[in-house]
């Protein structure tokens, strides 16, 4: 049972801004100071917000990607082609040096109501955010108002709270007995922005925002930290919308089932648009694999002063699953142009890979549990700080390859507690992933409708106290059979606690502390 928590409560409130204007936040590996306690690194992040000289990036304009045996069984030839939809969306895209940042829109979602009612998400929307993080991209809107530390002393026990807001870069605050000199913006710290003039911002795609920022103490010994402070963002306007930035979506993933993206953001682009500039220079190794050809096959240069690669294009090769390399090596050749005396110099260079950048596939193990998705973090990125004069800072740097991309088979999820077996047992919104548009067709669904028989997999999951037992059942079956997850207390009286069909997927059902010394479980063809 967690225990009773004391709560501050601070609303940061953006006012008198003259112009609106958009962001973006940089994503790169955690620093020292981004603590879980200050809401950095929680369950789903895999880094933090960078500085705007810290960004990380790609520095080979060909990015090379495929699909294992078990991604393909899942999702079949639909799946393939919602992947490559999202991918389309970023290849089709300018060359940075040409992007107009007005040719794109402030909001790119759309509503499919078939979808939300069967709390559906899109797999190619959510691939599009995926890869945005790969390319170096976090949430704009989680990262306008954030904290870089805390003091304890500023709680505010039994609640309370106060308002403040802010104009322009100053802060105001109302009076307050537990923050007389408003010292909570001593912690505040803004890491998104504008694409335009790189300062913080503090709107994201035109919508003003403001934020409250909560700080939570809990008993030793409890589930979640003693000490947990965090800043949650807010449109100015009521009307306005929020997380709009398709980098936004796990910030805004409550909000994700049935929504889909027909393409990418402003402020999306324009974090693009940065990383990739070709006067964006930054000191970079090339990649292990990377060699000179051509006039440049014995004379060659590694780490140089280097712009952006100003456009980056996906490259699918299939994959030998087994084996976990291409059927064929892959050969790229491009012109490297770096800096040396202040003076531009051009290479030919050659890059041969025989496994992919980024694979995607299949899982049932998900971080953190009930996951809809896992990928590759950002631990493994390189961080070029010492080669750019800061030994010890954040970067920049660059991403690393070896890149996977997981989605989570778990189809059906249900959780119970103490003795809320059976018909109590609550269902916790996880659905089979799918594809859907704006049009009135009906979302396909995955797993695809395979023929023959199914092998749904049923994984129980038993925990008493931090003690954890895990029991898996993989029933035989037509693809119309049903199967009933059933409880008892004596081996003769049986309750249905839930019933799913032979679709393929997995179903997980958590079972917290059982209150009866004598449980048993059975899974049924109903």
């Amino acid at each position: 049972m967690k225990a009773i928590s004391f709560k501050a409560m601070t609303t940061l409130l953006g006012v008198l801004v003259p112009l609106f204007s958009q962001a973006f936040s940089l994503l790169g590996p955690l620093e020292p100071w981004m603590t879980e306690t200050n809401n950095y690194g929680r369950p789903g992040d895999i880094g933090g917000p960078m500085d705007i000289t810290n960004g990380y990036r790609w520095n080979t304009p060909v990015i090379t990607y495929s699909f294992d045996q078990s991604f393909l069984n899942y999702f079949g030839s639909n799946g393939v082609a919602a992947v490559n939809s999202a991918i389309k969306i970023l290849n089709d895209l300018p060359p940075a040096s040409q992007i107009v940042l007005s040719n794109f829109p402030t909001d790119a979602r759309g509503l499919n109501y078939t979808a939300q009612s069967l709390s559906l998400y899109d797999l190619k929307s959510t691939t599009l955010f995926l890869l945005l993080e790969q390319l170096g991209l976090t949430s704009p809107s989680r990262y306008c108002y954030t904290l870089d530390g805390w003091d304890p002393s500023l709680f505010v026990y039994g609640g309370g709270g106060f308002w403040v807001g802010v104009s322009g870069t100053n802060y105001q605050f109302n009076s307050n007995p537990q923050d007389p000199g408003g010292h909570v913006f001593d912690f505040i710290i803004h890491r998104n922005y504008d694409p335009e003039t790189f300062t913080p911002s503090f709107s994201v795609n035109d919508v003003l925002l403001g934020a409250s920022v909560y700080s939570e103490m809990s008993a030793p010994n409890d589930y979640y930290p003693t000490e947990f402070n965090f800043t949650i963002p807010f449109p100015v306007d009521p009307f306005a919308t929020s997380y709009s930035a398709v980098a936004d979506f796990v910030s805004a993933f409550t909000q994700g089932q049935g929504q889909f993206y027909t393409g990418l953001t402003k402020d999306d682009v324009g974090g693009l648009r940065y990383l990739l500039a070709t006067n964006n220079y930054k000191v970079e190794n090339l990649l292990p694999d990377v060699h000179g050809t051509g006039t440049n096959a014995n004379d060659w240069v590694d780490g140089a002063l280097r712009g952006g690669v100003d456009k980056i294009t996906f490259v699918e090769a299939p994959m030998n699953s087994f084996l976990g390399t291409f059927f064929s090596p892959v050969t790229n050749r491009y012109t490297d142009t770096y800096r040396t005396n202040g003076m531009p110099k051009r290479q030919q260079l050659e890059r041969v890979t025989s496994r992919p950048d980024i694979v995607f596939t299949m899982e049932d193990e998900m971080t953190p549990a009930l996951s809809i998705m896992d990928r590759t973090g950002t631990t493994n990125w390189i961080n070029n700080a010492a080669l750019n004069g800061s030994p010890g800072g954040a970067g920049p740097g660059m991403v690393r390859p070896g890149i996977r991309i997981a989605f989570t088979k778990i189809s059906h999820a249900y959780w119970s507690q103490g003795a809320s077996d059976g018909p109590q047992s609550v269902t916790l919104g996880l659905a089979p992933w799918s594809s859907y548009d704006g049009s009135t067709n009906d979302p396909i669904l995955y797993p695809i409708n395979l023929p023959g028989i199914h092998q749904t997999e049923f994984q129980l999951r038993l925990r008493f106290g931090s003690k954890e037992q895990n029991f898996i059942w993989q029933p035989g079956g037509g693809s119309d059979a049903v199967f009933a997850m059933q409880v008892s207390t004596n081996l003769v009286d049986w309750t249905s606690a839930f019933a799913v069909p032979n679709d393929g997927s997995v179903c997980r059902y958590y079972v917290v502390d059982p209150a009866s010394p004598n449980r048993f479980y059975r899974v049924i063809q109903q």
